[in-house]
Parts: C-alpha cells; structure tokens; sequence
C-alpha cells in the first residue's frame, strides 16, 4: 500500500470540520503534494478527485455518523442551519435525486421520517424541514444528492421561501396536463418495479444525536 495509515491519518485530519466545499478544495491540495502510486490509491485510480461524500462512506473522511445501513448514511452537518441539522444520502454516488433507484429513494425518506421524529424527541425540536436541492439552479452545493433533516424552533433563524406568483387557470391547465403526461411516459419507462429494502439496524432507543 502506498499510503500509509499514519499518512490517511494526517489527510484526515486536514479534512475534519471543514465543508464539503472547503473539503474539496483541500482535498486537492492534498493530491497536489502525493507521489503518483499514492493519488492513484486515494482517487481509486480515476486520477480525479473523488466526491467528498463518497469519501465519508468509505471511511477516508471522519464525520459524526448518525445512522448507516446497506443503502444511506446520515450525519450531521458541520455548518448546521440548526443544531442537530443532518445530511442523509445514498452510499452509491448519485449527484441527483433522479439518479437514484425508486427503492432506495423510498427508503432513504423513511429513514428521513425516522430521523425527524427523533430530532422531536432528542431535542425538543418543534418542527423539521426535510429538504433536498436538487441541481445547482435549486441550491445543491454538493456533487451528491442529499437530503436535510432541519430541526426547527419558535425564533430560530432559518429561511425558507418564496415569492408566489399569480397564475391563470389556463396556465395552470396547461402545465398541469404537461406534467401528468410526462409522468405517464416515465411511467412507461420503468420495466422493473423494485421491492423496497428493508431498514436495518435501527432501534429508534439507539436513535440519539452524540
């Protein structure tokens, strides 16, 4: 092995608490002082700087790991819009939602209900926001699909919103009937209808933010 474990070490130790974004253009950096034989081992021989999150499940990146099964992983963020604020996302690499199979996407949203429900409990949260930005366009800053699980309280100083817009009833009819027939020919597409996975490893006891 060309890398060391004192050298992984010292790579991780240059990635902990900073953003996925900030972790990036480290990692970078990183690759920048490594002999050839050792950015071939910690790229996985693409040559190319690997997705920080996928990063997190091999285990090249520490992070406070909430929940983990076969499918997702979830932590909690470094930069949080609250506190206990956690990313949840799928180990194989997807950069958008639509990228990832209906099963596992399934799945990933019970974990989410599962996770809320237990910022409620945990931390006397008095709501949650799960959300995902789905494209650049929608707000999505990470190269992998994610979705947040937002604890929220009376005062806190989250922001989510828009501007609503005035639409006539033609339109509506329009881009209503654009959409369910869209819906049919994807409809069409999917041959294979997936079983849902089952969830394992989760006690809703376990279920606490370290």
């Amino acid at each position: 092995m060309a890398l060391s474990e004192d050298k992984i070490n010292e790579i991780k130790k240059h990635l902990e608490g900073l953003s996925p974004e900030e972790q990036k253009a480290k990692f970078q950096e990183i690759l920048a002082t490594l002999s050839p034989e050792e950015r071939e081992e910690l790229t996985g021989g693409t040559g190319q700087q690997q997705c920080p999150f996928c990063l997190m499940v091999q285990g090249q990146i520490p992070v406070k790991k909430i929940y983990e099964d076969d499918v997702c992983m979830a932590i909690l963020d470094i930069n949080p819009a609250n506190k206990g604020h956690m990313l949840l996302f799928p180990k194989t690499h997807a950069p958008l939602l639509s990228a990832v199979g209906d099963a596992d996407v399934g799945h990933m949203f019970k974990v989410a209900n599962m996770l809320a429900k237990a910022v409620f409990e945990a931390l006397g949260a008095e709501g949650t926001n799960i959300l995902v930005a789905n494209g650049a366009i929608a707000g999505q800053t990470a190269p992998h699909v994610l979705i947040n699980i937002i604890p929220r309280k009376q005062g806190d100083k989250v922001s989510i919103g828009w501007q609503p817009e005035k639409i006539e009833e033609a339109e509506m009819e329009e881009i209503a009937n654009k959409i369910i027939a869209k819906t049919q020919s994807i409809k069409k597409e999917t041959v294979v209808i997936e079983q849902p996975k089952k969830i394992e490893r989760f006690d809703e006891e376990d279920l606490r933010i370290p």
